[in-house]
């Protein structure tokens, strides 16, 4: 992918559901006429990124999302049912939570007999609801997708190849989402080597980078009851070293406010474009500063022209 000029990109992370958050970051940038020449996603960022990148506005992709929730794909799917089951609702009642405990844990033994927890076909249709059946080459705007080969212990790129298969591969968390064959391939979650793509998009030839980090904050003093809590905090030390690491090579980082939320607590989808947008409209100014001086240029005439039209519609 070669560009001339200085090129601005759009590096979206991974978390689950509160990638929706993006969808708020894209709506800003879009009001504020700020150009974009690239995107990058990593999971979450990948299906918010690739909806994007195919010709789909914040809107419709808001839309996309309350549709999808209403769907019988998800409301009868395993999709839905472990996300109740690792985030009941304080409301619930104790047989409710009894219930949900003992389903978790059934998903939990289920997971040393199989690839993943959910079923191939849930995620499948949450990706197709989203992201056209095209090549990546033929998106509206540069994309580039992340994933990562288990077998190599590499980071994966892709900027062409199936749309759909590529956010598949860059969604599939380990244990919850079966990897997917490609090639000499064993694809995972693009989290695992590069939480939000920075890397990525400067290899491309992003000369600024915007990056919005929706991973869950990591707390200072948890309680270790088990054996997988201490498995767990370990990992999400290394996750959060590695992102620190990549974050120090962007121009601009945004970090929506998803507090502590659970990567599949679907119920709150609608919060979390708002927080995305909040987010966003902070960062303004350091965007602007980072903005190459013809993107400044080009973002002032867009303002200006509709105000500079009333005026002269009105003589």
């Amino acid at each position: 992918m070669r560009w001339t000029g200085k090129k601005v990109a759009l590096a979206l992370g991974g978390g689950g559901v509160r990638g929706f958050s993006h969808v708020g970051v894209l709506m800003v940038l879009e009001e504020e006429r700020i150009d974009l020449d690239l995107i990058a996603g990593t999971s979450a960022g990948a299906l918010i990124g690739g909806a994007y990148a195919a010709g789909l506005s914040p809107r419709e992709i808001r839309q996309k999302i309350d549709e999808y929730l209403a769907s019988p794909a998800f409301l009868n799917s395993e999709l839905k049912s472990i996300g109740l089951s690792v985030v009941p609702s304080a409301t619930t009642n104790r047989m409710t939570r009894v219930v949900s405990s003992l389903r978790t844990r059934y998903y939990m033994l289920r997971s040393f007999f199989r690839p993943s927890v959910l079923p191939p076909r849930d995620f499948a249709s949450l990706i197709d609801h989203f992201i056209p059946d095209i090549d990546i080459r033929e998106t509206r705007l540069p994309f580039l997708c992340v994933a990562t080969d288990l077998l190599k212990g590499q980071e994966v790129v892709f900027a062409e190849g199936s749309l759909r298969r590529a956010i598949l591969a860059s969604c599939s968390v380990p244990g919850a989402v079966e990897p997917v064959r490609w090639g000499e391939w064993l694809l995972a979650d693009g989290g695992i080597t590069s939480l939000v793509p920075i890397r990525a998009a400067r290899k491309a030839g992003a000369d600024v980078v915007i990056a919005v980090v929706v991973d869950r904050e990591v707390l200072e003093s948890p309680q270790f009851e088990t054996a997988q809590d201490v498995f767990y905090r370990a990992g999400e030390i290394t996750s959060d070293r590695l992102q620190l690491e990549e974050l120090r090579d962007a121009d601009v980082v945004i970090r929506p406010d998803v507090g502590d939320l659970h990567w599949m607590d679907f119920s709150r989808a609608r919060d979390l474009i708002r927080v995305g947008e909040e987010a966003a409209r902070k960062a303004l100014g350091r965007i602007e500063e980072a903005l190459p001086i013809y993107k400044r240029a080009f973002r002032f005439a867009g303002r200006i022209m509709p105000s500079l039209r009333k005026r002269s519609a009105g003589r």
